[in-house]
Parts: structure tokens; C-alpha cells; sequence
């Protein structure tokens, strides 16, 4: 198992769904004693933590909520699209919201099943 993975969630504005899968991924790590840190950013100017280069090349996955943000984060962040998993939860969502942190939940415990960290 590597010494320590960083997950970077991206969604609009920071507001509602990426603070809250940073959230959720830090309790599944937490409870399953894996090595991630999480945080979150969002793409708009405006964003609660905007996203910058220098915070995407730290991360080694990078999750975005919805399509076109893979596009964003490979052409205006310079990331790999290897790195970048679309969760496909539209903007639709509170933070904390018990629907989105279930949803949220269901697609990191996949991902981390399909990287054999769980």
C-alpha cells in the first residue's frame, strides 16, 4: 500500500458537493485505516478554494462531479486524464445533503474496491 495518496474532489464553487465527498472520503479512510488525505476546490473564480495548478499536481487522483470538468482540469489545470474520475452528481445538492453523501460514498468505496484499497 503506497505511504500516502492525496484525493482532490473538485466541483463549481466548493460549496455544496466537493466539501462534502472530502468529508466522506476522509471517514471511509478513517475507518478503513487507509493512507488518503482528501481536500476539495472548485473550478469557478469565485470558488470557495479555487483550484490551481499547484493544488491539482499535489493530488493523485482528482475527482470532479460532473463531465466537463474533466475537460478543465486536463486543458486549463495541465493534469493527466489518467488521474481524473468523473462521479457524475450534478449540481442538484446541500452540503451534507443524506442523498449525496450516500451517492458520494457508494462511488469512493468503488473506487477504492477497483484500486484494491478496500
Amino acid at each position: 500500500m503506497p505511504e500516502q495518496l492525496h484525493y482532490l474532489f473538485v466541483c463549481h464553487a466548493n460549496m455544496d458537493r466537493s466539501p462534502t465527498a472530502e468529508a466522506a472520503c476522509a471517514r471511509i479512510a478513517a475507518e478503513n485505516n487507509l493512507p488518503i488525505e482528501a481536500s476539495s476546490a472548485g473550478v469557478a473564480p469565485y470558488a470557495n478554494r479555487p483550484v490551481t495548478r499547484e493544488i491539482a499536481d499535489r493530488a493523485d487522483k482528482i475527482f470532479v462531479m460532473e463531465p466537463r470538468m474533466v475537460q478543465a482540469m486536463v486543458e486549463q489545470y495541465g493534469q493527466d486524464p489518467a488521474k481524473v474520475i468523473c462521479l457524475e452528481i450534478l449540481d442538484v445538492y446541500v452540503q451534507n445533503d443524506p442523498m449525496l453523501v450516500r451517492r458520494l460514498e457508494e462511488k469512493i468505496r468503488a473506487h477504492l474496491a477497483r484500486e484494491g484499497l478496500v
